[in-house]
């Protein structure tokens, strides 16, 4: 079942957010939170992350509730290539985000994803089950417990959509988790993955983790969608 007091998915000013991350931290134990995860954006060229793990980790010491310290990171191709540093210090997680299309020579912006499959250069099915192998792939080759965040949130931005995901590709994605140690987020801001693609990866054994993806202090720990989907699979 997906723990609603923890909050795997949040972004700081380090990144991409609005407050920094104590005050991220302090928004997590007001919502009453026993646990929340920092995770914000890495790149293969990011030089902070030292700086950033030992923030997160000086923050923990004296945090009301357990503090995680994770980061998110893009698929690049249909390896399911990592854009990760070589380097990495002591992380807790590792958060696989499809944020463009993992085509076979690199991200594939999803307008161009879409003009392909309306040019009929590529079908919707061989590219689900490229993206899927590559989203696998990825989970493999992560050198930290893996999470997947927001599955999916890609599709319709290609002109696809959830509805054209068999339950094979449901059933390769359960298996790389399952070989892996790796979880998928019920994300709250995209409101993805879909209750049913959630409750076919439940059955299969596959653990579920709450991410609210909060860019703001005020929205860390607050659900709406993870709710539901809670209610529909309990």
């Amino acid at each position: 079942m997906i723990d609603t007091g923890a909050d795997w998915h949040t972004h700081s000013t380090t990144t991409d957010g609005h407050d920094p991350l104590a005050d991220m931290v302090g928004a997590g134990a007001a919502a009453g939170l026993h646990t929340i995860g920092l995770s914000d954006h890495v790149r293969a060229s990011t030089d902070w992350l030292p700086d950033y793990v030992r923030e997160v980790r000086g923050l923990a010491d004296s945090a009301p509730l357990t503090v995680r310290c994770g980061v998110e990171v893009k698929i690049l191709d249909a390896t399911g290539r990592l854009d990760l540093p070589a380097e990495l210090p002591p992380l807790d997680y590792l958060l696989v985000a499809d944020h463009q299309f993992p085509g076979p020579d690199g991200p594939v912006h999803p307008d161009r994803v879409r003009a392909l499959l309306e040019e009929g250069v590529w079908d919707a099915a061989s590219a689900l089950d490229m993206l899927v192998t590559a989203t696998a792939r990825a989970l493999a080759a992560s050198p930290v417990p893996p999470g997947l965040a927001h599955l999916f949130s890609l599709l319709p931005k290609c002109g696809l959509d959830e509805q054209q995901v068999s339950d094979e590709h449901l059933d390769a994605l359960a298996d790389a988790c399952l070989a892996t140690g790796g979880w998928v987020e019920a994300n709250e801001k995209w409101r993805c993955p879909g209750i049913p693609a959630l409750a076919h990866l439940a059955r299969r054994g596959v653990a579920l983790s709450a991410g609210s993806d909060a860019h703001r202090a005020a929205d860390v720990g607050r659900w709406d969608y993870v709710p539901a989907v809670v209610r529909e699979l309990t």
